[in-house]
């Protein structure tokens, strides 16, 4: 979700290594474009959560009220986002070592237990409130 509003591959300036596998354990996560409605953000971060069940389902639209009254404001809030797209500059140099395609790391040791950043953290909170 970050990769489509920003238009960059997520970590694309960070070789994919046993560091960056650390920072992602401790939290770390893809940014977000300019202009990307907060409410978008909020599903993604939900779907990053380090916790699997803080995520949210398949049937996410039928989990969150009044989804037909609020699908007016969350259009117009998308289509007002949309007027960044023309300023989202997708030429950016990639580390050579930002490998996007499936393959097994083997650390020598052990990675901790994945947390939540401050940021989906306080996103999380805000939909238990």
């Amino acid at each position: 979700m970050a990769e489509l509003s920003s238009g960059r591959s997520p970590f694309y300036n960070r070789k994919h290594d046993y560091s960056l596998a650390l920072e992602i354990c401790n939290g770390i996560r893809p940014e977000f474009g300019k202009g990307t409605p907060e409410i978008y953000k909020k599903l993604a971060y939900r779907c990053m959560s380090a916790i699997p069940n803080q995520r949210p389902t398949a049937n996410i639209y039928q989990e969150e009220e009044n989804f037909g009254y609020k699908g007016k404001e969350i259009k117009a809030t998308f289509d007002e986002a949309n007027k960044e797209i023309p300023n989202i500059s997708t030429s950016h140099e990639k580390n050579p070592d930002a490998v996007y395609t499936s393959r097994v790391f083997t650390f020598s040791s052990n990675l901790p237990k994945p947390i939540n950043s401050s940021i989906i953290t306080s996103y999380l909170d805000e939909d238990n409130k």
